[in-house]
């Protein structure tokens, strides 16, 4: 590779050099600021998000498929998630500045830590090499594991992060493995070579799997397992409810919605490779189907006890992995036989793997949106309790009425993008024959509208507590209440005027 050749190829990633850039200059800042005012940092940082993001929308039209470096990939895929995980990194950033926690205690080098967790992002959603998507998780994760413990003198951000670390190190270690074992298989750290193998070793014959496709199917289970635990997936979720409980909003923000984001385009570009349309069925298929069946159901059944707010939103997150895992397993099946005896295709329409990326906009949307009101609420009256906000949505009817959108988009009730969001999402899933997680996904929704009122009747439909009529309140946050409205907008506007998004959605290939 000649300079001109190396130097076309930085060009490419922009993106990750303007992150990494931001992160040297927010820990600049904070030094040369002593620490006296750590929102200076935080405007820091999210101006240089903002130019990322800027950078992005400008360079999508450039995006054609290129290598860059040979182990990532310049196409609208990646570049579509790195709008999602740019514009996430920048609300979170926000709230991060705004966050009466963060005001209080001194962070120091957060926001340093939080521009790294994003560019270990943006590589993971762009490479084609197995060893790079290993580092960019890495990336990814280590900061997490910092981030989620940034409160040294709160209790339960400490035992957040050390659960966080602990859970952590222990599904790398089975997934690296996982890794090890399919390099072995495939002999070449490229993606689609790897997928290739998974494919062909898979496939099940007349005397059912061959002894490699045993031992691949063992790798691609240790796989799972660590791509699970990334997303919070049943049965690797259990670090995810004391995480998201303990750790500040905005690095439960991040976890909930910015990081899954990033996970799952791994996922998708990790078995993007894997569907086939010849005889005999991929058990990797019906896997992900039970996992996703297994984690929709379990989220939404142990969300309708739950008394705090980010608690229960972190088993609503749970229940939307599964969601997103359903459309991943109809990526991944084969064709369903028609009368001919043929394979017919996945759908005339919207195909498993775009269903998940559109998904994953309106995701960030709604999720985004409601971890907005939660630090708004929690910043103005004190507390994250549900039966502390009785008829606080009086006192915070703007913030509270856009919670409200969010719950109904989260549900999957029309004008909303959550309503389109699953609706693409079941066309795939049905048409691939998984006619029962279909109706799964369904009757979750129904489900989940119980906990999502709940949260909607104690800020409307209660009786004051006496406990917050006498407690002490603060600062309106019109700033916090300004975020929450723009989501709330591109919530129900991409619910009505769903064309941009889908025709967007519908020219990637996954």
């Amino acid at each position: 590779m000649n300079l001109n050749d190396y130097l076309e190829d930085l060009s490419r990633i922009w993106p990750e050099i303007v992150l990494s850039v931001t992160a040297l200059l927010a820990l600049a800042c904070d030094l040369l600021q002593k620490g006296r005012d750590t929102r200076v940092t935080g405007w820091v940082t999210a101006l240089g998000v903002l130019f990322a993001l800027g950078w992005i929308c400008r360079d999508f039209g450039r995006a054609d498929g290129t290598h860059v470096l040979g182990m990532m990939v310049h196409d609208r895929f990646a570049m579509f998630f790195k709008l999602l995980i740019a514009a996430g990194l920048l609300v979170v950033t926000l709230l991060s500045i705004f966050f009466r926690g963060f005001q209080r205690d001194g962070i120091g080098e957060y926001y340093s830590v939080l521009a790294v967790a994003g560019v270990g992002a943006f590589f993971l959603v762009s490479t084609d090499n197995l060893l790079l998507l290993f580092l960019a998780l890495e990336t990814l994760s280590i900061s997490s594991y910092a981030l989620a413990g940034f409160l040294k003198r709160d209790v339960r951000s400490s035992e957040a992060a050390l659960k966080y670390l602990v859970f952590g190190v222990l599904s790398t270690g089975a997934m690296l493995y996982g890794f090890s074992l399919l390099y072995g298989y495939a002999g070449s750290l490229h993606l689609p070579t790897i997928a290739a193998t998974i494919r062909t070793h898979l496939h099940v014959g007349d005397h059912g799997l061959s002894p490699a496709g045993i031992g691949c199917g063992i790798a691609v289970v240790l796989c799972l397992a660590g791509f699970g635990y990334k997303v919070a997936a049943f049965p690797f979720h259990f670090w995810s409810p004391d995480v998201y409980e303990g750790a500040p909003t905005p690095v439960t923000t991040f976890l909930a919605v910015v990081s899954k984001i990033a996970s799952f385009g791994m996922i998708l570009r990790f078995f993007g490779g894997v569907p086939h349309e010849g005889e005999g069925a991929m058990p990797l298929a019906s896997v992900l189907a039970a996992v996703a069946a297994c984690s929709m159901t379990f989220g939404n059944l142990a969300a309708m006890v739950q008394q705090n707010a980010k608690r229960l939103l972190a088993y609503s997150s749970i229940a939307h992995s599964g969601y997103l895992l359903a459309g991943v397993a109809a990526l991944v099946a084969p064709g369903v036989a028609d009368a001919a005896g043929g394979h017919a295709a996945a759908t005339d329409g919207i195909s498993g793997g775009q269903a998940v990326v559109y998904y994953a906009a309106a995701y960030l949307l709604m999720n985004l949106g409601a971890f907005a009101v939660v630090v708004y609420l929690s910043n103005r009256f004190g507390t994250e309790a549900i039966p502390a906000w009785k008829g606080l949505g009086w006192k915070a009817p703007i913030a509270s009425g856009a919670l409200i959108l969010f719950l109904l988009s989260l549900t999957g009730i029309p004008p909303t993008v959550g309503f389109i969001g699953k609706w693409y999402l079941l066309q795939p899933i049905w048409a691939k024959g998984f006619h029962w997680l279909a109706v799964v996904l369904v009757l979750n929704s129904v489900v989940s509208l119980f906990y999502y009122f709940r949260m909607a009747k104690s800020l409307f439909l209660a009786d004051e507590s006496t406990a917050m009529a006498s407690a002490r309140k603060h600062a309106s946050g019109a700033e916090l209440t300004v975020v929450a409205v723009a989501l709330a907008i591109g919530t129900v506007w991409f619910g009505v005027s769903l064309q941009w998004l889908s025709d967007l959605v519908m020219s990637i290939r996954v």
